[in-house]
C-alpha cells in the first residue's frame, strides 16, 4: 500500500544490482546463474506487480482502487537480464495478481477481479505460444493456472450471489453507511 516505498526499495535494488553485484558477476561470470539470477527474477516479478498495480512511473488508473494493468515488457526491464528471468518473473507476478484479486473480491470489486483475470490469462497465452520453455518455467506453469482458476471461481460464486439477489457489502461499506447515518 505504499508506492512511494515501493517505487524507492526498487530503485535500491536496480542500484545494488548494477553497482554492488554485477560488477562481482563479470568478474566472475560463473557467478551469474544460481542465486544472482534468482535476485534478478525476483525483482523482475516486483518491478512488474509495481507496474502493473501503479503504471511505469507510479501513476494510477483512472480509478485509485483499479489497477493501472501496465505489463512491462522485456526491453523495460532497467536491468541486465536474461529471457529466462523475465519469463520467471512473469509467471510469479500472476501468484500476486491472485492474491491482489483475492484480496479485491473479499471487498467485493468484481471489476478488479476481472483485470486481474484477464491479465493472468492474457500471460499464460503468451508464455505458452511461445513454444518450448526452460525447466524451471514449465514447472511454474501448474501454479499460474491454479491462479486463473482461482479467480474464475471467484467470478463465478460473485456472479450468484448476484443472480441470487444476494447485495454485495463489504464492511467497509457497511462501517460507511453507518458513519452517514449517524451524522
Amino acid at each position: 500500500g505504499n508506492v512511494k516505498n515501493a517505487a524507492k526499495l526498487l530503485v535500491d535494488c536496480e542500484n545494488c544490482v548494477l553497482n554492488d553485484l554485477l560488477p562481482i558477476v563479470k568478474e566472475e561470470p560463473t557467478l551469474r546463474g544460481g542465486a544472482f539470477s534468482n535476485v534478478l527474477e525476483e525483482y523482475v516479478e516486483g518491478k512488474l506487480f509495481y507496474c502493473w498495480l501503479h503504471g511505469n512511473g507510479g501513476e494510477k488508473s483512472d480509478d485509485n482502487d483499479k489497477p493501472a494493468g501496465k505489463i512491462l515488457m522485456f526491453d523495460e526491464i532497467n536491468l541486465p537480464i536474461s529471457v529466462d528471468e523475465y519469463l520467471g518473473g512473469l509467471c510469479d507476478l500472476t501468484g500476486e495478481i491472485g492474491r491482489y484479486a483475492v484480496a479485491r473480491g473479499t471487498v467485493r470489486d468484481k471489476e478488479s477481479v476481472k483485470v486481474s483475470l484477464e491479465t493472468s490469462k492474457q500471460i499464460s497465452l503468451a508464455i505458452k505460444m511461445a513454444g518450448k520453455l526452460p525447466g524451471h518455467i514449465n514447472k511454474k506453469m501448474n501454479p499460474l493456472q491454479q491462479t486463473v482458476d482461482k479467480m474464475e471461481r471467484i467470478l463465478y460464486e460473485q456472479s450468484l450471489m448476484e443472480m441470487a439477489g444476494r447485495k454485495f457489502e463489504s464492511s467497509v461499506e457497511n462501517e460507511t453507511v453507518t458513519n452517514n447515518v449517524e451524522d
